[in-house]
């Protein structure tokens, strides 16, 4: 009962009911997911591991033993909480893109608990650069949900390093691209709203943003064609990995084994 008063309370903010409404129309969409799913199993290629050590198996090693610290980090702050945040993006393939490629101007969307800002905020401080452009929207489950979202990452913080804007992608990705100024953006990790729509509504705000070195990662490809539709338009290279029974798409590193 609980559960669905604070979904009811939280829709009804003022500030988040227009978003809410989006979001359930999108509810409606056609369904392709069972087609995506059969997709992007037949494209996988790789594991997270086995895609990083392609790229560079030395720094695969080395990163290994700071991703697992981040993980244990990660794991005893949820463990004090009352609440479950679940799972986030592959912070293991974020941690060592940035590590390996010097990168320095990140969007993400979606933030939740903040596993791939945690990671992507870690990597920074050991490159000793970096910024991090985050866009997300408060859990409707939740009594006072603002409190939990980017929760692992709370002790990263540094107005310098990381901008997190929590109003959704509607009002956030334009007030980011409006903050990059005249940078382009190294990496758009996009693990937010999955309908098609707004895959592609995101990548039109950054198109002016994206440069040919910019790597792009879509989290959930299985969700729906966006991803397969996308890659088949633009004639890239890319990559797909299973993380965590999910799949996600990559785009812009160009591997020997990349399609």
């Amino acid at each position: 009962m609980l559960y669905f008063k604070n979904i009811l309370l939280n829709a009804l903010k003022v500030k988040y009911f227009s978003v809410t409404i989006k979001k359930f129309i999108k509810k409606f969409d056609k369904d392709t997911s069972i087609e995506a799913l059969k997709w992007s199993r037949s494209n996988t290629k790789f594991t997270t591991e086995q895609f990083c050590r392609l790229i560079d198996q030395n720094l695969y090693e080395e990163v290994s033993f700071e991703i697992k610290s981040i993980e244990n980090e990660a794991k005893t702050k949820l463990s004090k909480l009352d609440v479950t945040l679940g799972g986030g993006g592959n912070y293991i393939l974020l941690y060592f893109l940035i590590r390996k490629f010097n990168l320095i101007n990140i969007v993400e969307t979606g933030v939740a608990a903040g596993w791939s800002s945690l990671a992507i905020l870690k990597a920074f401080k050991k490159n000793g650069k970096g910024k991090l452009y985050s866009s997300d929207f408060p859990y409707y489950r939740l009594k006072n949900p603002e409190q939990y979202i980017g929760y692992l990452a709370k002790d990263e913080i540094n107005k310098k390093d990381w901008y997190l804007n929590i109003n959704g992608d509607d009002v956030a990705l334009p007030e980011i691209l409006e903050k990059l100024e005249d940078n382009s953006v190294d990496l758009i990790h996009y693990d937010s709203d999955k309908s098609y729509y707004a895959r592609n509504k995101a990548l039109k705000i950054f198109e002016s943003k994206i440069s040919s070195k910019t790597i792009i990662i879509f989290d959930d490809i299985q969700d729906n064609l966006h991803f397969k539709d996308l890659v088949n338009k633009m004639k890239e290279s890319y990559c797909v990995i299973e993380f965590q029974n999910k799949y996600l798409g990559i785009i812009g590193i160009n591997l020997p084994l990349s399609k």
